[in-house]
């Protein structure tokens, strides 16, 4: 073989070295150009997969604070309207008229009296006469001997019935503050039922 054909075969077997590895190349930056798109597509699903988590969270914390805020609102109106009712009673109990008073104190007294001979502290409410009236009342009933103490308490309505150290306090202020408990328990009850 001439020298010629010795280059010819050289370059001949350069070139098809060339060519393998030229394709050989081209199949690993193919691989890498696949790894690279399928690491950026996980890469892409994971932050989109993140995204949407940290919305759906940020949806349920807005909706869950619209309810919360509702039932707040709801609440307070509730609270608004219960406050009201209790001081339109409490109202109409100190401006009622003086025989419906004089009735309703005498049924009180009666219901809750275990001797029948406790001293009566009433309240402001009602002129000497009616106070008078209500006692002279209470005591025509058989076995009863109420007394009327010298001094009024410092209420608007109401008395406080006394036997030693025992007393019965039957004042707005303390029934207002003792029943309203139990009706708020009652009355939120009924509210929340479909809370």
């Amino acid at each position: 073989m001439s020298v010629e054909g010795i280059i010819d075969r050289i370059t001949a077997d350069a070139e098809a070295e060339a060519k393998n590895i030229i394709v050989k190349a081209k199949n690993e930056a193919e691989s890498i150009v696949e790894k690279g798109k399928k690491r950026a597509e996980e890469y892409f699903d994971l932050q989109r997969k993140k995204i949407d988590e940290k919305y759906r969270r940020e949806k349920e914390r807005r909706v869950l604070n619209r309810r919360l805020d509702r039932r707040k609102n709801l609440l307070q109106a509730r609270q608004k309207w219960m406050n009201e009712a209790f001081s339109t009673a409490y109202r109409n109990l100190i401006d009622q008229p003086p025989e419906d008073y004089k009735t309703l104190v005498i049924t009180l007294i009666e219901r809750v009296s275990v001797s029948k001979d406790e001293e009566i502290v009433f309240g402001t409410k009602g002129n000497d006469a009616l106070i008078e009236g209500i006692v002279k009342t209470l005591n025509s009933a058989k076995n009863s001997k109420f007394t009327q103490a010298e001094k009024r308490g410092e209420f608007p309505w109401g008395f406080v019935l006394r036997k030693g150290k025992v007393e019965i306090n039957m004042s707005i202020d303390s029934l207002f503050k003792y029943k309203r408990t139990d009706l708020e328990q009652e009355v939120w009850g009924l509210f929340n039922a479909d809370v």
